[in-house]
This record gives C-alpha cells, structure tokens and sequence, in this order.
C-alpha cells in the first residue's frame, strides 16, 4: 500500500509542468511501464518510495525507470520540438481569444 506522506520533490514548478506536458505529447513512444511511472510520479505526484512500492522493485530501480523515461522524453521534444510548437500555438490562441473579447469564447 502506497504511503501517505507528500512528496517533497526536487522539481520546480515550472520544470514539473513541463514534463507533464511532454509525458502528454510524447507518452505514447514510451514503453506502457515507464509511461505508467511518469504518470504516477508526475500527474498524481507519487514518490520514488511510493511507486517503488507499486512497482514491486528498489527504490533505484523506481527512481532509473523515471529517469530514463524523462531523458528520452528530453530528448524527443530536443529532436521534434513537438511541446515547444504547441505551446507557442496556445499562447497565439490564448492572444487571439483575448483580442477577440468576450463574445468569441461564448461561441467556442
């Protein structure tokens, strides 16, 4: 049974939001364990000790398959780019919606 305490992770909340996003745009190049690690770990914010216990294995052996599973989300979004562009295409949006006023998101 997974422990209750929060964890106190070495992410900034920036960096923390970034990696979810790249889990969402390149989770499905992932193998179904490490996307399953990074989701527990990111989205509902389990710890190494937690998904360790989960995960049936050594708290390293937690903390690498996370690990390995972010540097190749890492290194994806360095190759494609993929997060970057839809980020700058939500910022166009978010700018047009708001140029638009408040009768453009009525209709949306």
């Amino acid at each position: 049974m997974p422990l209750t305490r929060p964890r106190t992770g070495r992410l900034s909340p920036t960096d923390h939001a970034r990696l979810q996003r790249l889990l969402d745009v390149y989770g499905g190049v992932l193998t179904d364990h490490q996307r399953e690690a990074c989701r527990l770990h990111l989205d509902e914010d389990w710890s190494i000790t937690e998904l360790a216990e989960h995960l049936d294995c050594s708290r390293s052996g937690a903390h690498d398959l996370v690990r390995r599973a972010v540097a190749q989300l890492d290194h994806l979004e360095e190759r494609l780019g993929l997060a970057a562009e839809l980020a700058r295409r939500d910022a166009v949006e978010a700018e047009l919606r708001a140029l638009a006023g408040p009768r453009a998101t009525r209709s949306a």
